[in-house]
């Protein structure tokens, strides 16, 4: 229960809230969540924006969401007028909805709640009338009349946006909303909650310090925005301070997935999704399906948190995160498991489309185009080499290109799987960039995908070359196959590890022994064949390890390679 003199718990104000209305409040540890990432085109944007078939798409998210705990929408996409129309907001059985309206003239929202309080009970703080202000941008969470105790009616609980966009952002909203002064908390006296706050509210400080202060004893912070910058400083600042903890903390965002009109440089939208601290770190079980359905996974290290993002630019996903729950559980049940369950676009009339493939191109040749450069381009020769499988091409970039955490891959030890902390590829920098191999996205670090797919390409060319047979990336490589990522494909069919070391160093050399040693014998039951490219402006030379170029040879322990006087070291292989 927050004790914030601006976070207000709406069963201290009207009745005490029951655990078993929301499925959400349950002890169950697996949370399906419902965002609606819009992208339909704005109109009067800098004034009182007016979505395109908004209503549609509102009630196409509405039927979609009816089988999770939790579902939600951003800032400016629902009308709190239109809460008459839809039953389901209510119905037995449904989600906690959380609903972003668009911004109100205070006139106007005044006669709404007039006739809303005649069907419903209303709460929330007095509507905010400021001299000289001109309207309200409000959030709306309905409740069934059995979510409180003694209430005989539905409920609507309203709040106002406490802080305005910045001047630059949205000039009129700086200039002329009327700031409401509260929040709301939901949920038991006792047990996890929610509390739910909108977009530019995080920029109120007083207020940003007590939801920090509530998410870190083990809550929900929802937070529906329209915001072209998810991931400026004060966001991602504000997402590392919560998880600065060792609590169950999980953090729900729901954007616009872009708004069309709308053209600045630096604009990105989008990127909704579930953040949740993770007591042990998920696998890549998930990693397929979220991806097939136009998402990717992200690890914060730091902060030993874990995010799920969808990168659609209309649409409605369902993901699901695992919270730890008040009851004890084996390790492998404290990961998160972030994933998305399933993604639809909208078709025209409702959100039926499948997601289309997230694009993996990276280079300004149209991936429609026929001509002769495309069909010679390395995105198109990388696909058609490794694994049909997005996580399996993942893995098998990450050991040629060594994008691994060798030290975070303790599930190795257990063979239940490899963590998603365990590839540096999945791992956000402190502004929750990420640099999966092939995805392109906007907020990514690292090489360009076009990059990825050369160095890809040259290091197996390179090493066939010096290997004197061809060496081809793997047909599958799962997460307990590494670091085993090649083949040789001549009459023995030996599985190869190879990878690459750019600019190598007598330090970066011994330490890509001792990973590989590290790992090597955690293939207790395969013997596989090492293979390192080494890169310089001077030369390029494949190099094996001294005692380790027939597999049928004994194990390495790491000791061998980091005690003084070791002989175990790289050697030329032998054609």
């Amino acid at each position: 229960m927050p004790d914030g003199d601006d976070i207000h718990s709406v069963h201290r104000i009207a009745g005490e809230f029951q655990r078993s209305t929301y499925s959400i409040f349950e002890d169950s540890r697996e949370k399906d969540i419902a965002l609606w990432q819009p992208g339909t085109v704005v109109e009067d944007i800098q004034s009182l924006p007016s979505p395109r078939e908004a209503k549609q798409r509102a009630e196409s998210f509405l039927s979609l969401a009816n089988s999770c705990d939790l579902a939600v929408a951003p800032e400016w996409s629902y009308s709190v007028d239109w809460v008459r129309d839809h039953n389901e907001l209510f119905a037995n059985e449904s989600p906690l909805f959380v609903l972003g309206c668009r911004p109100v003239e205070i006139e106007e929202i005044r006669e709404t709640l007039e006739n809303l309080n005649e069907d419903f009970r209303v709460i929330g703080e007095d509507l905010p009338d400021e001299p000289g202000k001109e309207f309200v941008t409000p959030t709306i969470i309905p409740l069934r009349a059995d979510a409180l105790d003694g209430v005989d009616d539905p409920i609507i609980v309203i709040q106002y946006k406490t802080y305005p966009m910045s001047e630059g952002a949205n000039p009129n909203e700086a200039d002329n909303l009327a700031l409401g002064s509260r929040i709301h908390h939901f949920g038991p006296s006792s047990g996890p909650g929610i509390v739910v706050w909108t977009c530019s509210d995080l920029l109120n400080e007083d207020l940003r310090d007590q939801v920090i202060t509530y998410a870190q004893r083990g809550n929900i912070v929802v937070h529906p925005q329209c915001n072209p910058e998810p991931f400026h400083p004060e966001w991602t600042d504000f997402r590392s301070r919560i998880f600065n903890n060792r609590n169950d903390v999980t953090y729900v965002c729901a954007n616009w997935g872009n708004v069309p009109g709308v053209d600045e440089d630096e604009v990105q939208w989008g990127y909704s999704g579930v953040y949740q601290k993770a007591q042990k770190w998920s696998s890549l079980v998930n990693y397929d399906r979220t991806y097939n359905n136009a998402g990717l996974h992200g690890a914060s290290l730091s902060n030993h948190a874990e995010y799920v993002w969808t990168l659609v630019d209309d649409g409605v996903s369902k993901l699901r995160v695992r919270r730890e729950g008040n009851s004890s559980a084996p390790a492998q049940a404290r990961r998160p498991e972030p994933q998305i369950l399933s993604t639809s676009t909208w078709g025209g009339s409702a959100y039926d489309e499948p997601p289309g493939r997230i694009d993996e191109c990276g280079c300004e040749v149209c991936d429609n185009c026929d001509c002769q450069e495309c069909s010679n381009c390395s995105r198109l020769e990388r696909q058609r080499q490794l694994p049909d499988t997005p996580r399996d091409a993942e893995l098998v970039t990450a050991v040629t290109l060594w994008r691994l955490e060798v030290d975070e891959m303790d599930g190795l030890d257990t063979r239940w799987d490899v963590p998603l902390a365990a590839l540096k590829n999945l791992q956000g920098n402190g502004d929750e960039e990420l640099g999966h191999s092939f995805a392109v996205h906007e907020h990514r670090r690292g090489n360009s995908v076009e990059k990825n797919s050369r160095r890809l390409l040259e290091t197996f060319q390179a090493a066939s070359e010096g290997y004197g047979r061809s060496v081809d990336p793997a047909g599958r490589c799962g997460p307990l196959d590494i670091p085993i990522n090649a083949t040789d494909n001549g009459e023995r069919g030996v599985d190869i590890s190879l990878s690459r070391l750019d600019d190598p160093t007598a330090g970066t050399r011994r330490q890509r022994l001792t990973d590989i040693a590290k790992l090597w014998i955690h293939q207790e039951q395969r013997n596989f064949k090492p293979l390192v490219l080494m890169v310089s402006a001077a030369e390029t030379q494949l190099e094996g390890i001294d005692g380790l170029e027939d597999v049928t040879n004994g194990k390495v322990e790491p000791e061998d390679i980091t005690a003084s006087g070791s002989q175990v070291k790289f050697v030329e292989v032998n054609r």
